[in-house]
């Protein structure tokens, strides 16, 4: 056994160029593995304001970095054990047989499992308090400075990993069982065919991609955007190594084909080079542009709802407390449940308040076409459980206020027949001239408002909502109530109060929160005939510990999640570079010998490898400019509207990417042109 572990032992020394990264990557992804599984349990996390919340985004993170984990290290064992074909092949002519192989290779998996583990488990204990200060502090949370080690985060550690690197050692004694020898020692001196370009399956990769980035640029609404994204994501996907593999060969074909290009000393090897090296690599370099994609698209869009959310938190609580009382029925919207409520409120605020407002609405929602709100099989239609596009962009949300809480609410005077109402909609300008809800009488548009009455909180506009002035609001509240039990349980009777604060801190805004709500249930226990079912108060301070909790935890896990795709993209670069350096070595020196110049060869290789090289940066990019309006969307329903943030945060994005990416190709080319020029000094 000693002397098969000296071989395995020898085997990673000698492979060391190839073995450093995949060992650093390991250790890597165990201590993120770690540091997530640990703040996912910490009581530092769970003792934040929505500790429970945020706990379950990082036991998500943490299921993705496992997942993630498996899939890259399959890939980059591949390499190494397809890198290392001779030297098992030599092994085997020299007179081992296929089990001696196998303890081989068995020693060198235990020995890189229990190493990388081990360090990972080791830097994640480390760091994690690092990560935990840094999510606490993002989050607005208190910090303490204690030290903690959770034994079930190493536990888990070690049986992922564990069972990651069992996998793939039965993979890689299942390639060894399978192999032969000679097979194994010519693996590299075998001939290539030449690159067949299949232009169907190209021209299938341009389609596809043309409709991902279609759906993303026409759809509308938040829900849409919603419900196509992962279809859409897919789409992007298949695609982009549709484009890579198929694609890029049939491109360097369309060139050979043409003679006036092709046949020029500048253009022929670097052509025909590139022909052969997409077919290869093509599948390395989308992996790549999708690693990329994912690391824009990540950070861009986390950190728009990070640096955003304090604009997107005031769109959600436009005024700084608001009470609400749900009512059994319309006509319990009287003027002395109104007072009571304002006296509930004023009671309690002693003169702090400012900006009241104070009305009665009933809110509905149905499926819109040609201006009738059909709310029959609306419950089926819901927002929350449709995936259709087509339904999701006609559903609307319908808040119906009486002229006369208008008239107090905007100072202003409106002269409507019994039958005519003022519509204001919080997406495109209501193009209908009525709007009847089916089964109930029809009204006409007299006018449209460019500007709400009341504030609208975001959380009420995901959907295009409408505020409708009506001015006999009771009689129409009735027709409403009137329908059959499945539509009437779709429409809710309330009525609300809501100010801004002077002079409140959070100890007050809490206490003030309390008071309202006790008082509001106390008046329904004297008097449970006056209509009042429950209060729900809700603030903008209450509301901001849990919004920058949920977004800093999002912008947290993105950028611990980016780290980890780039890792595995400069991995699969640095692989890519040594590889093609393996492959090219002879070529050039035999195109040296046939009368190519140094400075030709030169000029050959810096023109392919910048040009395969740079090509899944390039795409990453143009996937990113079309993600945008889809982006822009989604985040819409995390409250962020800025897209002033968004384009800051995904131009800044994609410029840090692109430093990294080019400081990546320095030193990954270095070693390429390394290998090339001692084939042509030989």
């Amino acid at each position: 056994m000693r002397f098969y572990l000296r071989l395995a032992l020898d085997g990673m020394k000698k492979n060391r160029q190839l073995y450093r990264p995949y060992l650093l990557t390991c250790i890597g992804m165990v201590m993120m593995f770690y540091i997530l599984a640990s703040l996912s349990f910490s009581p530092a996390i769970l003792g934040m304001r929505s500790g429970d919340t945020v706990s379950i985004i990082l036991v998500l993170g943490t299921i993705v970095i496992g997942i993630f984990s498996l899939l890259f290290l399959a890939y980059t064992n591949s390499f190494l054990i397809r890198r290392r074909n001779r030297e098992f092949g030599l092994y085997n002519i020299l007179g081992m047989n296929k089990g001696n192989i196998s303890i081989i290779i068995l020693l060198e998996t235990l020995i890189t499992a229990l190493f990388t583990i081990t360090a990972g488990v080791l830097l994640g204990i480390l760091f994690s308090k690092l990560a935990e200060l840094f999510l606490l502090r993002m989050s607005g949370a208190d910090v303490d400075f204690l030290i903690r080690i959770s034994p079930v985060s190493i536990l888990a550690s070690f049986i992922v990993f564990g069972a990651i690197f069992f996998l793939l050692l039965i993979v890689s004694l299942a390639r060894v069982r399978l192999s032969n020898p000679l097979s194994l020692l010519k693996s590299e001196a075998a001939g290539e065919k030449p690159p067949k370009a299949n232009l169907l399956l190209a021209l299938a990769g341009v389609v596809i991609l043309g409709l991902a980035y279609y759906f993303a640029v026409s759809i509308e609404t938040p829900l849409s955007a919603l419900a196509l994204f992962f279809a859409a994501v897919i789409m992007v996907i298949v695609a982009t190594y549709l484009l890579f593999i198929a694609g890029s060969v049939a491109l360097c074909r369309i060139l050979q084909k043409n003679k006036n290009y092709y046949y020029k000393a500048s253009h022929f090897v670097s052509v025909s080079s590139m022909a052969f090296r997409m077919k290869r690599n093509g599948a390395g370099l989308a992996s790549i542009c999708i690693l990329a994609t994912m690391v824009l698209v990540m950070i861009s869009s986390t950190g728009c709802l990070y640096f955003g959310s304090e604009d997107a938190l005031r769109g959600m609580q436009p005024y700084d407390m608001t009470a609400t009382v749900f009512m059994d029925s319309a006509a319990s919207c009287t003027s002395e449940n109104a007072e009571a409520l304002r006296s509930i409120v004023l009671n309690e605020t002693k003169g702090k308040e400012k900006n009241v407002a104070a009305y009665s609405f009933v809110e509905t929602y149905g499926l819109l076409e040609n201006g009738e709100l059909d709310l029959d099989g609306a419950k089926e239609a819901s927002y929350l459980t449709n995936s259709d596009p087509n339904i999701l962009g006609k559903i609307r949300t319908v808040i119906l206020i009486s002229l006369a809480d208008y008239e107090q609410l905007t100072g202003k005077r409106a002269d409507l027949a019994d039958d005519e109402i003022l519509v204001w909609s919080s997406g495109k300008p209501y193009p209908f001239d009525k709007l009847t809800v089916k089964g109930c009488r029809e009204l006409e548009v007299k006018d449209t408002l460019a500007d709400p009455p009341v504030r609208v909180s975001t959380e009420d506009t995901i959907v295009t909502a409408l505020i409708v002035v009506i001015p006999n609001w009771y009689d129409y509240a009735a027709e409403l109530s009137g329908l059959d039990d499945e539509r009437r349980d779709l429409s809710f009777v309330r009525q609300r109060i809501a100010f801004d604060l002077s002079d409140v801190d959070a100890a007050e805004d809490e206490r003030l929160l309390d008071a309202i709500s006790d008082a509001g249930d106390e008046r329904i226990g004297a008097d449970p005939d006056c209509g009042w079912l429950y209060v729900r108060t809700e603030s903008y301070l209450s509301y901001k510990g849990f919004y920058y909790d949920l977004n800093g935890s999002f912008f947290f896990l993105g950028i611990v999640l980016s780290i980890i795709f780039i890792a595995a993209a400069a991995l699969i670069i640095y692989y890519k570079q040594l590889s093609e350096g393996y492959e090219d070595h002879s070529r050039f020196a035999i195109m040296q010998k046939v009368g190519m110049t140094h400075a030709e060869i030169k000029s050959t290789i810096n023109t392919q490898v910048l040009t395969v090289f740079f090509a899944p940066l390039l795409l990453a990019g143009l996937h990113l400019c079309f993600a945008f309006p889809f982006v822009e969307k989604l985040i819409r329903l995390f409250g962020v509207s800025n897209r002033a943030v968004l384009i800051l945060s995904s131009v800044a994005c994609f410029l840090t990417f692109a430093l990294l990416y080019i400081l990546f190709y320095r030193g990954t080319a270095r070693t390429y042109f390394n290998i090339v020029s001692a084939s042509e000094n030989a």
